[in-house]
């Protein structure tokens, strides 16, 4: 008995012993083919999509660095990651307009009027400054009317229409002229031949940094003579958004970040130090 038992069980122990041995494999094959479902699955929750900004061609610009590190701060804490394009100005307004992109980084505030397709972010962006400058160490103008029967020479870079209707009626023909680029209105400045430059503060900055004129000392503002605001605009179908953006650089500018951030784009660049 105790023989014929003995020959009965052990291929039953024998075949236990091969079951466990496989039995990792086995469980690690059903794995494989069933696997556990996801997190997103289980929760039902899904990858925020990024919102598309377009901005400048060119992300070495001045405006295009500064507003660069605004929108990622804001977009950060909306928890919406955000991803920049980089266009050229017609291109990304017809981008934005047929809602191939989300947003453009700035543009006037009267820009929505022709474009329907596009919400305006109630909360200025960019502030912009235009000024006149010289390069007289000492010139008799205190106030911008002081130009009105001066016989100083004055000059301002085509196509800015601020400064051009600020000194039209200011300064007669003869004694007012317009150049292309902001490097040849500082050359004629530090050449005296003109007195005093009209142009954008920062493009001023930016030319003054520039190859062929950084380390240029004597060239100073004298008056500001206007401001420029820039404001973010939103394909309308991501207009929900439009409150929470205000929202965020409404709350950005109070903490001090936006002049913050110009800040180090102007040391960036070469502007300051």
């Amino acid at each position: 008995m105790t023989t014929s038992t003995m020959s009965i069980d052990q291929p039953r122990d024998s075949l236990k012993f091969k079951a466990m041995q496989w039995l990792p494999l086995l469980i690690l094959l059903g794995c494989m083919l069933f696997p556990a479902p996801s997190v997103f699955s289980q929760t039902g929750a899904t990858a925020p999509i990024p919102f598309v900004m377009g901005f400048d061609e060119d992300p070495k610009v001045f405006g295009t660095a500064w507003s660069q590190r605004i929108y990622t701060e804001a977009f950060k804490r909306l928890g919406i990651p955000m991803q920049a394009n980089f266009y050229p100005l017609a291109r990304r307004a017809a981008l934005v307009d047929e809602g191939a992109i989300d947003g453009d980084a700035a543009r006037v505030h009267g820009y929505g009027a022709a474009h329907p397709n596009l919400v305006r972010i109630e909360e200025s962006v960019m502030d912009f400054n235009f000024a006149l400058f010289t390069a007289h160490a000492t010139l008799p103008l205190q106030r911008l009317e002081d130009l009105s029967g001066s016989s100083l020479l004055a000059e301002y870079r085509r196509g800015i229409l601020l400064c051009e209707n600020t000194l039209k009626p200011l300064v007669p023909p003869e004694r007012l002229s317009n150049v292309t680029s902001e490097q040849q209105g500082l050359k004629k400045l530090l050449a005296k031949r003109t007195d005093v430059y009209c142009d954008l503060e920062s493009v001023v900055k930016q030319g003054l940094a520039s190859p062929e004129l950084k380390g240029t000392t004597g060239i100073r503002k004298i008056v500001t003579i206007g401001h420029l605001q820039t404001y973010p605009y939103f394909n309308k179908k991501r207009a929900d958004l439009a409150p929470r953006m205000a929202a965020t650089l409404k709350q950005m500018k109070a903490e001090g970040l936006i002049d913050a951030f110009r800040q180090q784009a102007e040391r960036e660049l070469g502007w300051t130090q």
